[in-house]
């Protein structure tokens, strides 16, 4: 089993340390690998959104069932979510400040909430997801 996670910018250091935490756990069930995009500095937002989602496009591992992390996704509850883990080659991406061309990305879209969060926590929260899914699956006390 492998977890892809592609996301746009790189985790602050204060964020790198709990991140971590979780995919040690995590590597206990699924090899992760975390890519990460660098955030182009491009003042016209539609040709910075075409830069990083074309990017991402060549990232994909092939044969990956893709989430794209999105407002215009379906909302799961953690047990929902933990079936998302059952296949074998999984793909979670997380587009940058100003988003990415969803059209363009031929994925399942999940939506973790109504609410905007900074890109830095968002990630922490999709890798606690990951491993509370896991914990769901293999009946580990961590969920409750």
């Amino acid at each position: 089993m492998k977890i892809t996670i592609i996301a746009v910018g790189k985790l602050q250091t204060k964020f790198q340390d709990i991140f971590n935490e979780y995919k040690k756990k995590i590597e206990f069930f699924s090899k992760l690998e975390v890519i990460e995009v660098k955030e182009l500095n491009e003042e016209n937002i539609t040709l910075k959104k075409q830069k990083e989602t074309e990017k991402i496009l060549e990232l994909i591992p092939k044969n990956s069932d893709i989430y794209l992390c999105s407002l215009k996704g379906k909302s799961y509850d953690s047990t929902e979510f933990s079936k998302t883990l059952e296949r074998s080659n999984i793909t979670f991406i997380i587009g940058g400040s100003n988003g990415l061309i969803e059209e363009l990305i031929l994925s399942k879209k999940i939506k973790f909430s109504n609410l905007t969060f900074p890109h830095q926590l968002f990630r922490i929260m999709l890798i606690e997801q990951i491993y509370r899914g896991f914990s769901i699956l293999n009946n580990i006390k961590y969920h409750k």
